[in-house]
């Protein structure tokens, strides 16, 4: 009877081993692969079409003044042919003939993924076509040379917008060590002597089982998406671990304000907007912040609030309204920042004088806002939150897309955890945020204006020390040998 009974329970076991494990969010399962392999799948049987998504921990905090760009470059070699589909026709062929409603893949600061949407019959060919293409890219020479020539008109032609040069010149301002960082488009020079072997590297160190996951949703059955995953992706031998060593926080600490005026022509000369940058919380670092952060950003915009309130209501400022107001903080691994944003009128009248104000009074009101959180505002705050979380989870899509980003930039329990830690925030919590990260601290202040007011108002920024952001001198590897 003893033996009968173990065998049982072996099998029950070994039956059981097959299964994924539910996950705290309704038909959510994960598993992982013993190669490291996360896979989550979502079931929803409303449309009978299957999501697939792979995401890789890389992108631009990946990278070195060395091979900036070079993660951008490998997402495009991606498309261009692999073992099974030698060439980019065949690459596409494949796709057309999955039924694909849409397909994509992405380089970003903190992640690097691919995706598409199939008919659900077709799930197994689906995981077979991103098995073979994240595992076993051809990188033909001529291919590759070719796609170079592509990747470097991309880079050229965003270079030329002003949201993208800003920007780039923001990041030289928060990250002046580390600036290839935060650019995923990369340093063209860098792209233009590529090598083959450079890009072979970066699939050995980062596109490996255990630095990457699986989402797959919609008309699915949890169980038998495991078994295909482990079926195909099995074999994936897993590597050494890209981040160990790796894990340096990049430190802002100005010696004094940051002040930058762009001529954007896209706004109209009756306004202008200032955008105020610190250094928010790294969800690697100080993953604890990150929740005091996110909730006082969401409490903060309520229309009546203190903070908008006091802004709206101060003339000097002319805010027109508490919707032309705001606070942001995305949690990202490595960049985390916290943002304040804020429109204006009449910015031909004292401007200088203005954003000057709101920067030395704004710590102190946001600190202020933070203790006058009641406890009922804290717990609508927490039950919308909860809502929310909700909502996104309508779809297997947009369940899986808000998993991924969080299991890049946060690791995979975090999204799993994150009401849970929402729910334990105080109002000691933000204020003990705001004292950390913005009171006493030098923030970058950035005043975008329309070109003629800008014409206008030039003496009196360049006299308040205000660096006027342009096209030349915004790009960073463009800035390599000069001086600061």
């Amino acid at each position: 009877m003893k033996k009968v009974l173990s065998l049982f329970v072996l099998f029950f076991v070994l039956i059981t081993g097959l299964f994924a494990e539910e996950t705290s969010v309704k038909n959510l399962y994960q598993y992982k692969l013993k190669n490291g392999l996360c896979l989550y799948v979502a079931e929803n049987h409303n449309a009978p079409l299957a999501y697939i998504e792979i995401a890789v921990k890389a992108g631009a905090v990946a990278q070195t003044p060395e091979n900036a760009g070079l993660f951008h470059l490998y997402e495009h070699i991606m498309f261009k042919g692999n073992e099974k589909f030698p060439n980019a026709e065949s690459m596409q062929t494949a796709i057309k003939e999955l039924g694909c409603t849409s397909w994509n893949g992405t380089t970003g600061a903190e992640c690097v993924n691919y995706f598409f949407t199939i008919p659900s019959d077709r799930l197994e060919e689906g995981l077979d076509f991103w098995n073979q293409a994240i595992r076993n890219p051809l990188m033909d020479k001529r291919e590759f040379e070719a796609e170079k020539k592509v990747v470097l008109a991309e880079i050229a032609t965003t270079f030329n917008d002003v949201d993208t040069y800003s920007s780039l010149d923001r990041f030289q301002c928060l990250f002046p060590e580390t600036p290839w960082r935060t650019d995923a488009g990369g340093d063209p020079a860098v792209i233009e002597k590529a090598t083959i072997s450079q890009l072979k590297k970066i699939q050995k160190t980062y596109y490996v089982p255990n630095n990457a996951a699986l989402f797959v949703g919609g008309d699915v059955d949890p169980d038998e998406v495991y078994q295909l995953v482990e079926k195909i992706f099995g074999s994936w031998k897993k590597g050494k671990d890209p981040w160990k060593g790796k894990q340096v926080q990049m430190k802002m600490e100005l010696p004094e304000p940051v002040y930058r005026v762009i001529p954007y022509q896209a706004l109209a000369d009756q306004l202008c907007q200032v955008v105020i940058e610190w250094r928010g919380p790294d969800a690697e670092f100080d993953v604890e912040d990150t929740y005091a952060a996110d909730l006082f950003t969401f409490l903060a915009e309520e229309p009546y609030g203190l903070m908008k309130t006091t802004l709206v209501q101060n003339p000097m400022l002319g805010i027109p309204d508490p919707q032309y107001v705001g606070s942001m903080y995305v949690t990202q691994r490595f960049l985390g920042d916290f943002v304040f944003q804020a429109v204006m009128v009449s910015p031909e009248q004292y401007l200088v004088e203005r954003v000057d104000h709101l920067v030395q009074t704004l710590p102190e009101l946001l600190r202020n806002t933070a203790g006058s959180f009641t406890e009922d505002n804290i717990a609508i705050g927490k039950e919308v939150s909860e809502n929310l979380r909700i909502l996104s989870a309508e779809t297997a899509t947009s369940l899986l897309t808000e998993l991924r980003t969080y299991f890049c930039v946060a690791g995979e329990n975090y999204y799993f955890d994150y009401l849970e830690k929402l729910s334990s925030v105080t109002r000691d919590d933000m204020v003990a945020f705001i004292d950390k990260y913005i009171t006493g601290k030098n923030p970058v202040v950035s005043v975008y204006v329309n070109p003629a007011v800008y014409e206008l108002l030039a003496d009196s920024f360049s006299a308040a020390g205000y660096k006027t952001v342009l096209r030349e001198g915004s790009i960073w590897h463009e800035n390599k040998g000069k001086k600061k």
